[in-house]
């Protein structure tokens, strides 16, 4: 009976698992989403960098483009009407 019963426990094992190897797919699971969203967020981070300097290359560019303009205007007014 005790071999019967061993046996029959034995098939259970085997037929349904003991849920190790599930436990251990989901935990490499999430850790690789873990993973994965820390690479978004670098991802993201470096974007976001990225804008932030072309966004300042341009104002500064805007900026000296006003000033050159209105320098130029300086001159042209003066010119046109002499020092007063």
């Amino acid at each position: 009976m005790k071999t019967l019963g061993a046996i029959a426990i034995a098939i259970c094992l085997l037929t349904t698992g003991c849920g190790y190897h599930d436990h251990y797919y989901r935990r490499s699971e999430i850790r690789r989403a873990n993973q994965d969203f820390r690479r978004a967020g670098w991802e993201a981070r470096e974007e976001l960098q990225r804008a932030r300097r072309d966004l300042q290359r341009e104002l500064r560019q805007a900026r000296e483009d006003f000033r050159r303009e209105m320098r130029q205007a300086h001159r042209d007014f003066r010119d046109e009407f002499g020092r007063w």
